[in-house]
């Protein structure tokens, strides 16, 4: 074998095992919403917001950001995973304001100050289902007043709240320790503990609880 030879199948070699090396690294890392090693969901506490049966079998994480897009398009799909699923099924929404939707923090105090008076689920359903009439404007503060009007809260209380500086730590909290853990895009999701790959619809969602409720994985 002349040199030359020799040197290319040398070249050949160190390529290929580079490349099964690659290959088995990427195969055991475990797969989540942003390819990254997402750490394990502080324990759910009576200080986090829950939507659904307390007591549920299986308990989804959600972090999150009012004004995005993704949140709101999913917000319809865990609605319906919530009212129809085969097993109960129980939300925990974590605030996760991204820095380039100016008003994804605002919305969060609005959901919080809320919140303070019992009704965080309402203005959840409001701040999603009207995404439109709020996310573009300079100031929401009017649209979020209006909200609260519709839902019965005490005016001049959240009123107060929306600049409640221990409502805002909550959200930076909620932030913090999503960061601590990884999460980096909204939604990120948690079933039971475990984080999973974003489900595109229904019957993927329902698969994912149903494995949860037997301890089972996906």
């Amino acid at each position: 074998m002349n040199i030359k030879r020799f040197i290319f199948w040398a070249i050949f070699l160190i390529i290929l095992v580079l490349i099964v090396w690659g290959l088995a690294v990427a195969m055991n890392k475990p797969v989540n919403n942003g390819g990254l090693r997402l750490g394990q969901p502080a324990a759910v506490t009576l200080a986090d917001h829950i939507i659904g049966p307390i007591t549920a079998p299986v308990t989804l994480i959600e972090y999150s950001d009012f004004q995005c897009p993704a949140c709101k398009a999913y917000y319809t799909l865990i609605s319906q995973v919530l009212a129809s699923s085969s097993v109960p099924v129980r939300l925990v929404y974590r605030h996760y304001p991204l820095p380039q939707h100016a008003n994804a923090l605002p919305a969060a105090m609005a959901s919080e100050a809320a919140g303070a008076q019992g009704k965080f689920a309402e203005m959840y359903d409001l701040l999603f289902e009207n995404h439109t009439d709020w996310i573009e404007l300079p100031d929401p503060k009017s649209v979020f007043m209006g909200y609260a009007t519709k839902i019965g809260l005490d005016i001049p209380k959240f009123t107060d709240d929306l600049a409640s500086s221990t409502l805002k730590d909550v959200i930076k909290a909620n932030l913090a320790e999503g960061q601590s853990i990884g999460v980096d895009s909204t939604p990120t999701f948690f079933v039971n503990g475990k984080a999973i790959t974003n489900p595109t619809s229904y019957d993927q969602f329902e698969s994912i609880i149903e494995a949860a409720a037997t301890g089972g994985t996906n």
